[in-house]
């Protein structure tokens, strides 16, 4: 048994299908996924795993890309 915390909240489907994907597509848990989505959303620096942190900066290295492209 778990000695963390433990809530409930109500999600609509279409997000909860959206969390579904992303811990299958990333290979890991829903449970994972909410922990560190909301480490994140609360400036948890410390809390985020490095493989979170490391596909953000992926996204925006992507995003700067097509700008200095379109340029």
């Amino acid at each position: 048994m778990s000695s963390l915390p433990q809530f409930s909240i109500r999600i609509p489907p279409e997000l909860e299908q959206r969390i579904n994907d992303y811990a299958k597509e990333n290979r890991t848990t829903k449970t994972r996924v909410m922990i560190d989505a909301l480490a994140y959303y609360l400036g948890s620096v410390d809390d985020v795993p490095l493989s979170r942190k490391f596909m953000e900066l992926e996204k925006r290295v992507t995003t700067l890309e097509a700008e200095v492209r379109g340029k």
